[in-house]
């Protein structure tokens, strides 16, 4: 009886010891994940901006505008409870994001949704909409940068 316990709570030990590494995982899992998506549209809005600056053909980027609109629907599922700070991975996502998590998924559909408008400019090769859209895009990102990221 007493093997049994000492083998049961030794299993037991494991198991918890296991979903803990698995857990510990998944967070740094989530947050390159997300850092590496970040650094992608941060890119694309870079080819944006110079192609904006330069006065270039815009329909050929309207794939990196997409790109920032299908990343800004990503962005709340990337950030599950446990990936912040408390998971002992790097990473510049301030609790904030956990304690107003709705607010913060409502500014990554807001990004989404103007960066919808950036695409449907740039498709149109529409210099004035694009700058409008791009400023409106840029403008979300700040706007959830402020509240939620850790600065450098």
């Amino acid at each position: 009886m007493k093997n049994t316990f000492l083998g049961a709570t030794l299993v037991a030990a494991l198991v918890a010891g296991a979903a803990g590494m698995a857990a510990a995982q998944s967070a740094a899992d989530a947050i390159a994940t997300r850092q590496a998506g970040f650094k992608a549209i941060g890119a694309a809005t870079g080819a944006i901006k110079k192609a904006v600056e330069g006065g270039q053909d815009l329909t050929g980027l309207a794939v990196r505008g997409q790109e920032l609109a299908d990343f800004g629907r990503k962005i709340p599922a990337l950030f599950p409870a446990g990936s912040g700070p408390e998971s002992g991975a790097k990473t510049r996502a301030l609790p904030s994001i956990w304690q107003n998590k709705a607010d913060f998924d409502g500014k990554a559909m807001s990004l989404a949704a103007e960066a919808d408008k950036l695409v449907i400019a740039l498709r149109a090769n529409d210099k004035a909409g694009v700058a409008a859209a791009f400023a409106a895009t840029t403008a979300t990102c700040g706007a959830c940068h402020r509240p939620y990221r850790e600065p450098q």
